[in-house]
């Protein structure tokens, strides 16, 4: 019979991640079991010698951790353990008297577990969790939601504010004057996302009208995900496409792609050093790593030429890293996560182990289930062709499938686009048009035409 379990939470938090430690922490206490917590995961558990990395949780309000803010209240880790260590954590479950440990994190952690159990018996069940949204079995993961609703708004909130630069003017071109793009805003966004591309397809909620419908022209006009394979000429004709039809665009790239000739990170193709962490992932977002949308940010300056463009292009780079996990909760994905913690508590008390609850969805309505530990550790799920309109985004069958997440299409704004009636044009203005750099010059140009 169990009469103690300890849960810990490990990788990358998410902003419902400690709704999953309350539904551990209300159920335990419901069933009338102690619950431990540990700091830091495995790695508190670890170093238990250290007083306050084991906690007790028996008697906390269950609930106060919904209220925490972002982040993860028992604190995290990214440690990859060695065997030894795996043998002195068991040891330190064994004088503590656990009889089974609830795990909230990724694949990584799910791989961890794995690990655990070759040293001990210990019952594990492990609570998915990640923002990526990138493992197998499960419909989605609790953050995802939470994650994808922020980038909407924000690409939503950031395009309005950034496309106010477009501007038009007069220039003079193989001795006609034209009128053409003078100023170009670009946005590059940037999304967390090493192995899948959920979150940078995710942000195309942004492009729905109020009914969940996606209009084509809306931002962002770009999306590039893992599942695409990344050819700089490609991108480019893109782009220069999008800027002719629009004068503006928004793109959004993921932390890590695939270059289309060689098969490799792109990272490893033009950067001059990889930076990774203890799991063997390219490293983003840190000092001296990589960053794709300052790569993608230089080749658009450097190497994009469009007749059309005699003006410049104005850019705007935003990496929003933790601040996209740590900014705002949709109400669906915290209702799941809870749900999540909850059931990972049920299925110690009902014998599981070496269990993975994972999430179902069957038309509308999600529940749990579980799925064995060695089927989510150290695997990932990549977005379905099926679900990817090449560089413009994703499917309308992806943003009826997942857009609940973020609470549906009212979740993000819906600005009005004006239509202005253009006020008649002098023919006396019409033939002394300002040519663009050129305040000195003497007017009437009487052989020029305006096209």
């Amino acid at each position: 019979m169990v009469k103690r379990i300890i849960v810990g939470e490990s990788g990358g938090p998410t902003p419902v991640i400690d709704w999953e430690v309350a539904g551990v922490v209300d159920t335990a206490q419901k069933g009338g079991i102690e619950v431990y917590g540990m700091f830091n995961g495995l790695e508190g558990l670890l170093n238990a010698n250290i007083e306050g990395n084991i906690v007790d949780l028996s008697k906390i309000n269950a609930m106060s951790f919904t209220f925490t803010g972002p982040g993860a209240g028992l604190r995290t880790t990214r440690m990859k353990p060695t065997a030894d260590q795996y043998r002195k954590i068991a040891r330190n479950l064994d004088v503590l008297g656990i009889d089974g440990v609830v795990y909230i994190g990724g694949n990584d952690s799910a791989d961890q577990l794995l690990g655990l159990t070759s040293e001990c018996d210990v019952r594990v069940i492990h609570a998915i969790k990640t923002v990526d949204n990138d493992l197998p079995v499960t419909h989605h993961c609790p953050g995802y939601g939470s994650a994808a609703l922020y980038n909407a708004i924000a690409l939503k909130n950031v395009h309005s504010d950034f496309s106010s630069y477009r501007v038009w003017g007069n220039f003079k071109k193989d001795g006609h004057i034209v009128q053409a793009l003078s100023i170009v805003p670009i946005i590059i966004y940037q999304v967390m996302g090493r192995k899948a591309g959920w979150l940078a397809q995710g942000t195309a909620f942004a492009k729905v009208d109020p009914k969940g419908d996606i209009r084509p022209n809306y931002p962002p006009h770009i999306i590039l995900s893992k599942e695409i394979l990344f050819d700089k000429d490609e991108f480019l004709a893109e782009l220069e496409r999008v800027i002719i039809s629009q004068g503006e665009a928004v793109i959004v790239v993921q932390e890590d792609l695939t270059d289309k000739k060689t098969g490799k990170a792109i990272a490893e193709i033009y950067s001059d050093e990889i930076v990774t962490d203890a799991h063997g992932n390219i490293q983003h977002g840190r000092a001296g790593s990589f960053s794709p949308s300052i790569f993608l940010a230089q080749i658009i300056k450097e190497e994009l030429k469009i007749n059309s463009l005699l003006g410049q292009i104005k850019e705007a780079v935003l990496t929003p890293q933790h601040i996209q996990r740590s900014n705002m909760v949709s109400k669906q994905d915290a209702s799941e996560a809870y749900l999540v913690g909850s059931s990972s508590v049920r299925a110690i008390l009902d014998g599981e182990d070496r269990k993975s609850v994972i999430l179902e969805k069957k038309k509308t309505k999600v529940s749990t289930g579980l799925t064995d530990l060695s089927n989510i550790a150290a695997r990932e799920k990549v977005v379905p062709d099926y679900y990817i309109n090449g560089l413009n985004g994703p499917t309308q069958d992806f943003i009826d499938e997942y857009i609940y997440l973020i609470g549906g299409a009212g979740a993000i704004p819906h600005y009005s686009y004006r239509k202005f009636v253009s006020v008649p044009i002098p023919d006396e203005i019409k033939k002394d048009p300002y040519l663009k750099g050129s305040d000195e010059y003497k007017w009437p140009l009487k052989n020029d035409i305006i096209q």
